[in-house]
């Protein structure tokens, strides 16, 4: 053995055998022994969440099974009792037809019932978003919060697209690695403005895990909000100066006289 091979191998030894008495001491011992119950401790909880989750997931899932049901159900009995209510209309446009359009069959479905809750986390879905985005696009917290403020079926459908996302296989030579996010003012105008963390990820050539923490923080949370309803205020300033022009009537143009010669 080369005398920069004994060199090397006796500085390695003596490196392991430092953390060995190190390690060896009493009150680094406690220190191990409270840190390894520490950590299975978070391994218990991260195990129980997650099976929490999957128990809320199915539940999520029956419970959008069985609204799509009854509504399917309610649709049926709509067309039928509609069809008959057509059937009984009387002729003319007396007392009698006015009390029979007052008696037409009604329908109302819980997507006719969405909040603004469900308008944000219908938007996130449609473009491609999964629980982490109905999360971001709605503020709430937790998915125990998603499951008592929103449409059992709009998260039912954010539970396909994570599951799609997670069933694309990887490609087999590494790609290029995700940079460092820089965030800028457009990065919060588009938050704002509603579009999901994967588009804004690929734009940005960050991770949406990456953008899902940036966007958690409560300065930032504080800024999109903020964001949002400065476009909320510019959106109805602009739809009012809208139906304004709309309104204004129209200059009559002079009619052009055509001077005379003398």
């Amino acid at each position: 053995m080369c005398w920069s091979c004994r060199a090397t191998t006796s500085k390695v030894v003596a490196r392991h055998t430092t953390l060995g008495r190190y390690f060896g001491r009493p009150e680094v011992k406690k220190q191990l022994k409270q840190a390894g119950m520490q950590l299975r401790s978070e391994q218990r909880q991260l195990w129980a969440r997650r099976a929490a989750e999957r128990r809320l997931e199915q539940e999520l899932r029956q419970r959008a099974d069985e609204q799509v049901t009854t509504e399917r159900e309610q649709e049926r009995r709509y067309r039928k009792d509609f069809a008959d209510w057509s059937r009984r209309r009387p002729g003319g446009s007396g007392d009698a037809a006015l009390l029979h359009e007052r008696d037409a069959p009604w329908l109302q479905l819980t997507r006719d019932r969405h909040s603004t809750y469900d308008k944000e986390a219908e938007q996130a879905v449609a473009a491609g978003g999964g629980i982490e985005d109905v999360i971001a696009a709605t503020q709430l917290p937790t998915l125990e919060h998603l499951a008592t403020q929103i449409d059992p079926v709009i998260l039912t459908r954010a539970f396909d697209n994570d599951a799609h996302e997670q069933a694309q296989p990887r490609p087999l030579t590494r790609g290029p690695r995700p940079r460092r996010l820089v965030p800028d003012a457009q990065l919060l105008r588009r938050r704002g403005a509603g579009e999901p963390l994967r588009t804004l990820a690929r734009d940005y050539r960050v991770a949406h895990t990456t953008l899902g923490r940036f966007f958690a923080r409560p300065e930032i949370k504080q800024q999109v909000r903020q964001t949002r309803q400065q476009l909320r205020a510019e959106r109805q300033l602009e739809a009012k100066a809208r139906r304004k022009r709309n309104a204004e009537p129209e200059q009559p143009r002079r009619a052009h006289t055509a001077r005379s010669s003398n």
